[in-house]
């Protein structure tokens, strides 16, 4: 691994943060309205919010502008963690001086909102570097090696220049074309179905499927899957979360379905007890839960030796310990990792079977 360390400091971005807080000259701006650009708000006063997709007309008594009324010597901060590539690149193209929230959190120490999935990272990578390193040696090509290194330099420094090259690229995750092997008449698990997102690519990748076990612990969101996908053969939709046992919560569903996309599961079972085939693929998305899923499918694993398409971006530990989990349930494994989004979300680590 070639890391560049805790200790990295862009000077750039803290420059433009300490001159954000301390000027009293400088135009001050937040880009996007969301719980970060708030976080900020009880710190500081800025003279306007930017957004060019709202129409809401004030944000916490401040003017929501578009980015062509404001003036070209203004400082912007951004907030927007869908897209923070391309919000870079339009600010650059524009002339604006502007950073991003991650600069802000890491250089201000201003007690702010904390964004989802990458604060837990130094104390664990502290704690476990060696274990990141076993990792980084399983995995099978270099562009994996490559990824690994890029995300774990972002997470240690809150840097967007170490995530260029990386796109919102969501046709092809789990389906990475250069990973996953043609496969004729495929059962394919998709664990964490939301409202049926990644249906349109199973269906185009593998046409002449056989079934799709569509399994998703929100009714709501299920709902409109179906709702969705009426005519479409041979899926079976399971309202239920995946776990390592079978568990009945008392979550009521008003509660469930006011979760958005978390995992709050009424009912949780495991893929072993709900499939009772063989199985060719399996992906997991379920906000962290993938640890106990994997073990609630060891057997699944064990005699069907299924592709798995992982995501291990919701909690540090994942990096080593979903890698560790099913190797130690079937070792005949070919390992890879990619990265679908601009920012820290979508990252899948592949397991391929090699015979």
């Amino acid at each position: 691994m070639n890391l560049v360390g805790f200790d990295y400091i862009n000077q750039r971005d803290k420059k433009l943060v300490e001159l954000f807080i301390s000027s009293n000259k400088t135009k001050k701006y937040i880009l996007g309205i969301n719980k970060l650009g708030k976080s900020v708000l009880k710190h500081l006063e800025v003279d306007g919010i930017i957004d060019d997709f709202t129409r809401v007309q004030s944000s916490r008594k401040k003017t929501v502008l578009k980015i062509q009324d404001v003036p070209k010597d203004s400082i912007i901060l951004t907030v927007a963690t869908g897209s923070p590539l391309e919000v870079k690149i339009k600010l650059d193209e524009l002339g604006y001086t502007h950073f991003n929230y991650l600069a802000f959190i890491r250089y201000s120490k201003l007690d702010l909102v904390h964004p989802p999935f990458i604060m837990d990272f130094k104390d664990d990578f502290l704690k476990n570097e060696s274990k990141y390193q076993e990792t980084y040696d399983l995995l099978e090509d270099k562009k994996s090696k490559e990824i690994f290194t890029k995300i774990l330099n972002f997470k240690m420094t809150f840097d967007l220049d170490f995530m260029e090259g990386f796109t919102n690229n969501h046709k092809e995750q789990y389906f990475d074309k250069e990973i996953i092997p043609k496969i004729k008449n495929i059962n394919f698990v998709d664990g964490g179905a939301y409202v049926g997102d990644t249906l349109p690519q199973i269906i185009n990748n593998f046409p002449d499927y056989n079934k799709i076990y569509c399994i998703e612990p929100n009714d709501l969101h299920l709902k409109i899957a179906k709702r969705d996908f009426p005519n479409q053969r041979d899926i079976e939709f399971i309202n239920c979360g995946l776990g390592k046992e079978k568990i009945t919560s008392t979550i009521s569903q008003d509660e469930q379905n006011n979760c958005s996309h978390d995992y709050h599961a009424q009912n949780i079972n495991t893929i072993d007890n709900l499939i009772n085939e063989k199985i060719d693929f399996i992906k997991m998305d379920i906000e962290g839960a993938e640890q106990d899923a994997i073990k609630g499918a060891t057997n699944t694993i064990k005699l069907y030796h299924p592709i798995l398409a992982i995501c291990i971006y919701h909690k540090a530990e994942d990096w080593y310990k979903v890698p560790k989990m099913v190797l130690n349930i079937k070792n005949d494994y070919k390992i890879y990792l990619r990265h679908y989004m601009e920012g820290i979300f979508e990252t899948v680590m592949y397991f391929i079977p090699k015979s």
